[in-house]
């Protein structure tokens, strides 16, 4: 792969495996929609409060409204909202069993927020029915009601039973006094000065307290006063002694009476105030059941998992990118094994969908005898590209042997299933459809196909030839025993230059395949070969796999062609054969890049089979 892809080569990766991309993607479509249509229905009920006091609450005596901040109150109010105790007050007005049971479900089945830049509370509720959901949130409204006017309530409450109490004790002391001060008058009838002293005396010193309130003892209205209190102080020497005690009992009377007023006064007031407290929350959208389920949201789950599936499927693609050790362009294989590519052989496809799946998806070695029969050029109906890239392959052979004499060729691959026998049978028709004399020998003696493509006699063959049993002219095989086989008759008549081609089969399967390639007069052979046919192309079996194409290509071939199969076999095991090849003292020509479709070609190579198939259509 080159260190810098362009976005073309996303593209070529992304659509070599297209198809596992797309498992991918359908995959996880339908398992988002399998989990999706697990998930319960769920319905939703939203009301809307607003926490603000009344506009009158504020001339309410002992009302909390004046130290009211809405923005603090809010954040405070939706922690209370969600506590536990509103959700067991809520499950308690739902006729729920008490209990942390019934207030962890109800805690569960709502939730609050606060809408922006306002003092609203949004309180939303849940539930399989929607009936119930609104039910929920009705019952959490007002259980938080509830609890904020017993809130507020309990401090007025208080302060009312601290002065009520307070009044009590002030009562009782003006009455202690009230009596005590009968007792003394009954008792001393004479007496009255000291009482109206007394009574002036107390008058002063409320006066003297009013002004205390709001000015200093140095204030001259407060010393006038204090004057005053002074010259009644020192009357009071001057009478008698029941005169003075008199007129202290009548400033006590006189103290407890304004004490009790002021308290009956406040107390009255804080009757007012509890009486009058409301409860801050006020309802601005009642919940109401609605008929729309908020989930599973199916829009939503499926366009995440729409994108999760892509984005998936991009990874895997690019994952495998990365462990894929093959090479899929011209310009890595030339790069790689320092030989050029001498052909590219598109993508054929068999007319058994079945057979296509098991060799592309399932691996499978080889087609059927009927799938291989249906990609021979001879049986396409537009087979002008096709046989135009055997054309191109066989002038680039020529040009790297440089000669214009018969030659020879071993067709082989680094593996198995990398489509060699393929290739070496529709170069042998093109190199006849071009008006060469062909031979085609099934050097593969070990795994022999080519008698079972034409349908024809297996033996004798090659290795009858070699061991001196039969004489290659009558092993040889043309058009006519050609139609006695499986080949379409038709068809066959209709293919230009079928006249030009025969056949050697593999003949009778050796014990010994090494014996027989080594020991035989190849000599003798390929100058009688070589003086009747202009090109002779040996179907050899993998290099990696036994050492028969090496011996071939050794004595019988001007050079071998590799064929390898775009994303089949590891780039080091092509490297590997071409060093066994050289190392054997053959000649490696180069590479045919088998199997490629026109869109993994690139630009430069793909639009001209697209150009091309559609010109030789016209």
């Amino acid at each position: 792969m080159n260190a810098e892809l362009t976005l073309y080569d996303y593209w070529r990766i992304i659509n070599r495996r297209k198809w596992i991309a797309l498992l991918v993607f359908t995959v996880t479509i339908f398992s988002t929609l399998f989990y999706t249509r697990l998930q319960p229905t769920v319905y939703r009920s939203q009301s809307l409060i607003k926490i603000k006091p009344p506009a009158s609450y504020s001339r309410i005596p002992g009302s909390e409204a004046a130290d009211f901040d809405p923005w603090s109150a809010v954040a405070t109010e939706l922690r209370v909202i969600t506590s536990s105790e509103i959700a067991e007050r809520a499950a308690a007005k739902l006729g729920m069993p008490a209990g942390p049971k019934s207030a962890a479900a109800i805690a569960g089945a709502y939730k609050v927020d606060r809408l922006q830049d306002s003092n609203l509370i949004a309180i939303s509720a849940f539930n399989s029915d929607p009936a119930r959901a609104a039910d929920i949130a009705g019952a959490v409204i007002e259980a938080y009601r509830d609890f904020d006017l017993e809130q507020k309530t309990r401090q007025a409450r208080k302060m009312l039973e601290d002065i009520s109490n307070r009044k009590n004790e002030v009562e009782d002391n003006l009455r202690t006094l009230e009596r005590q001060k009968q007792n003394f008058v009954e008792r001393n009838p004479r007496t009255g000065l000291g009482a109206a002293l007394a009574n002036q005396l107390a008058d002063l010193e409320i006066k003297k307290r009013e002004l205390m309130e709001k000015y200093t003892p140095n204030h001259p209205e407060v010393r006038t006063l204090q004057q005053r209190i002074d010259v009644v102080q020192d009357k009071f020497s001057d009478i008698p002694a029941q005169e003075v005690a008199l007129g202290r009992i009548s400033r006590e009377v006189r103290m407890q009476e304004d004490l009790y007023t002021t308290l009956n006064k406040q107390y009255e007031e804080a009757k007012l105030g509890v009486s009058s407290t409301v409860s801050f929350v006020s309802v601005v959208n009642r919940p109401i059941p609605e008929t729309s389920p908020v989930s599973p949201n199916f829009r939503l789950n499926m366009l995440a998992g729409a994108v999760l599936g892509l984005f998936l499927a991009v990874v895997l693609v690019f994952l495998l990118e990365n462990l894929d050790v093959s090479i899929s362009t011209i310009e890595d294989i030339e790069n790689f094994i320092k030989l050029p590519v001498l052909g590219i052989i598109p993508n054929i496809l068999s007319e058994k969908p079945l057979d296509n799946w098991l060799t592309q998806i399932f691996k499978k070695e080889r087609y059927t005898v009927d799938a291989f029969r249906s990609v021979l050029i001879v049986n396409k109906r537009y087979a002008s590209s096709m046989i135009e890239s055997y054309h191109t392959l066989r002038t680039n052979i020529m040009s790297h042997l440089n000669t214009k004499e018969s030659v020879s060729l071993v067709i082989s691959s680094s593996g198995a299933a990398e489509g060699k026998t393929l290739t070496a049978v529709n170069f042998a028709l093109a190199s006849a459809n071009s008006g060469l004399k062909t031979l085609l020998i099934d050097a593969d003696l070990r795994r022999p196909a080519i008698n079972q493509i034409f349908g024809t006699r297996k033996e004798p063959g090659l290795s009858d030839v070699l061991a001196g049993k039969a004489d290659w002219r009558d092993a040889v095989l043309e058009s006519a025993d050609f139609i006695m086989g499986g080949l379409d008759f038709e068809q066959l008549m209709r293919f230009p230059g079928i006249e030009n081609l025969k056949v050697l089969n593999c003949g009778t399967q050796p014990s010994n395949v090494l014996d027989v390639l080594d020991s035989a007069n190849w000599r003798d052979l390929m100058e009688d070969l070589k003086s009747e046919f202009d090109m002779i192309i040996f179907d050899a079996p993998p290099v990696l796999l036994f050492v028969d194409a090496l011996m071939v290509a050794k004595h019988a071939s001007d050079g071998v062609v590799m064929v390898y199969k775009a994303g089949k076999i590891a780039r080091g095991a092509l490297k590997r054969a071409k060093e066994q090849i050289t190392n054997g003292n053959a000649k490696m020509i180069g590479v045919v890049l088998n199997g490629v479709r026109a869109s993994e070609m690139g630009p430069q190579y793909g639009y001209y089979y697209y150009d091309y198939k559609n010109y030789a259509r016209r």
